[in-house]
């Protein structure tokens, strides 16, 4: 069987120029920019990388194709295999099924600014500080699990935040009658009918 075919240089730098393009919009700027690079990518291909360079050529498509998907660029088609386009049949049930115990999401979604919108809204509800809840992220009851560097990058991630951040507006009280649509109406990402990362926040 022959080896895998090596990530190329024009891949390397269209994954660079693609992934700064999408964390200026979505990463903290005081965090570790190649980090969080290594991190998603990571996470994206199921190994633990500690260089672009490490990626397979198939690899590299796989995370061109998911950065330029999320910043509403054209999927080029490639030899030999169609190019996959976004589905909204797709992203609908990703976004209520992604992030599920046992659910692999298939292909990966970044996390947007709607999504993101709705957990600043419910942490400010929770009367967090945003200190509170990066603290909270990086706490053993995370939603997150037990990264290095816990950030919301994926619908996956952010559908596990949001389910958390749900569950306890409820316990507190603080989740309205008109929330459910509310939220909906806001985004792609709706919560399942059982929230099943019901996470606990920082102590005060």
């Amino acid at each position: 069987m022959n080896a895998a075919e090596n990530v190329s240089c024009t891949q390397l730098k269209a994954l660079h120029s693609l992934f700064g393009k999408w964390s200026a919009h979505t990463i903290e700027a005081d965090g570790d920019p190649r980090a969080a690079r290594l991190a998603w990518a990571s996470e994206s291909i199921g190994r633990g990388i500690s260089s672009f360079k490490e990626l397979t050529s198939a690899e590299a498509y796989r995370l061109i194709d998911v950065l330029k998907r999320s910043l509403g660029q054209p999927v080029s088609d490639r030899p030999r295999r169609r190019s996959r386009r976004i589905n909204p049949r797709d992203l609908a049930q990703a976004a209520g099924t992604a992030g599920r115990r046992g659910e692999t999401a298939s292909p990966i979604y970044l996390v947007g600014s709607d999504d993101l919108a709705r957990i600043d809204e419910a942490s400010e509800r929770l009367g967090w500080t945003h200190d509170r809840f990066d603290a909270w992220l990086c706490s053993s009851t995370s939603p997150l699990g037990n990264r290095e560097n816990p950030k919301i990058r994926t619908l996956a991630d952010a559908n596990r935040v949001w389910w958390a951040l749900k569950s306890m507006l409820k316990q507190a009280g603080r989740w309205h009658p008109n929330d459910e649509r509310k939220f909906k109406s806001q985004t792609t990402s709706p919560a399942p009918d059982n929230d099943e990362t019901a996470g606990e926040g920082p102590a005060a």
